[in-house]
């Protein structure tokens, strides 16, 4: 009878033993499975990643060449301000060269006028002496 019982328990700790096995086989399936599913997870996070690193870098290269044409403009209207700051600055000193001579030439013209002026009068003096000779001037 004993050899019966240690074939029964035998056969019970067998029993055990393949469920035992089938529940270890079902757990190392089931963290197969989640280690399958946590890579594809991973594979789809870095393609995201990847994604949207790509498109900042896009967008990072289009606001560099946007900041460099800024740049390049606020060179140019630098450079306009500059050549408008020079030209202001002659200006000035030829504003007052052109008023000096203007007040020379206004100067110079009464002078001319009134000698013209007098040289008319006595034309005219003389003309009317001539073509006159009664009235007296």
């Amino acid at each position: 009878m004993s050899e019966g019982l240690s074939k029964r328990k035998i056969e019970d700790v067998k029993k055990v033993l393949a469920v035992y096995n089938r529940k270890v086989l079902n757990l190392q399936n089931c963290v197969v499975k989640a280690y399958k599913c946590m890579v594809i997870d991973l594979k789809v996070v870095e393609d995201e990643k990847f994604k949207k690193v790509h498109h900042l870098k896009k967008t990072i290269s289009s606001l560099k060449k946007f900041c460099e044409a800024l740049e390049a403009r606020v060179k140019e209207r630098e450079n306009e301000i500059d050549n408008i700051r020079c030209t202001l600055a002659c200006a000035q000193h030829d504003a007052v060269e052109n008023y000096k001579a203007s007040l020379e030439c206004q100067h110079d013209l009464y002078a001319y006028g009134a000698e013209s002026m007098s040289i008319s009068t006595l034309l005219t003096k003389e003309w009317i002496a001539v073509e006159h000779p009664g009235v007296n001037l």
